[in-house]
């Protein structure tokens, strides 16, 4: 199953995703938090996961961290507004960790998704 979990406080930017995602054959689930996707989502079953970096609570990039440092290296797109240099530093720690500017262009997800997952 092509599975995506997107992870993102706006909830009109989980639903376009995922408008998207399931017209070209994904299965999606969406949460609005962090701390919800850890308390809900069978993480062990993604194709790949999409993440806002600037959430209330618990950050996309916390988030990331959390996952990697319990051995899950599920691949990861991160959305965000505004990547300046401090973030995208913070974010080369990480592998399989990809960066998309908002708006989020849908072909350039979709081949983002496509190079990551495979």
């Amino acid at each position: 199953m092509k599975l995506i979990g997107i992870v993102d406080d706006d909830e009109a930017v989980r639903d376009s995703l995922a408008i998207l995602l399931e017209a070209c054959g994904y299965a999606v689930v969406c949460f609005g938090s962090a701390l919800a996707f850890l308390n809900n989502a069978d993480i062990t079953g993604l194709l790949c996961l999409l993440v806002d970096v600037h959430m209330p609570g618990m950050n996309g990039l916390e988030l990331v961290e959390l996952l990697r440092g319990r051995g899950i290296d599920t691949p990861t797109i991160i959305i965000t507004g505004a990547a300046d240099a401090a973030l995208r530093a913070t974010a080369d720690r990480f592998e399989q960790l990809t960066f998309l500017e908002k708006p989020v262009d849908g072909d350039q997800l979709l081949d983002t998704i496509e190079q990551i997952a495979t």
